[in-house]
């Protein structure tokens, strides 16, 4: 899945980049100003979109912080830890 979203982001960025591009031709000439500006504002939102794509999901990052704090808990608390020498 996260390959999937990575390959979604590059393909938005790879949009947006060209999207951005056309925008600023667009905009050099008076008449087609206003349709440089919707242009690149459709590029800034593919940017946006790619970004949100790239970073984790908010939930993965819970799961993620959740198990490392249940990690820490087992290895610190002394009363639970295990010593190798007194198997018994």
């Amino acid at each position: 899945m996260r390959v999937l979203r990575t390959v979604g982001a590059a393909l938005a960025w790879l949009l947006a980049t060209v999207l951005l591009v056309l925008a600023v031709v667009l905009s050099l000439t008076v008449v087609l100003l206003p349709v440089g500006l919707l242009v690149g504002y459709a590029a800034f939102r593919l940017y946006r979109l790619g970004l949100r794509l790239a970073l984790p999901r908010a939930s993965d990052v819970r799961k993620g912080v959740r198990k490392e704090v249940r990690r820490w808990r087992r290895t610190l608390t002394p009363g639970r830890r295990r010593r190798w020498w007194r198997r018994g």
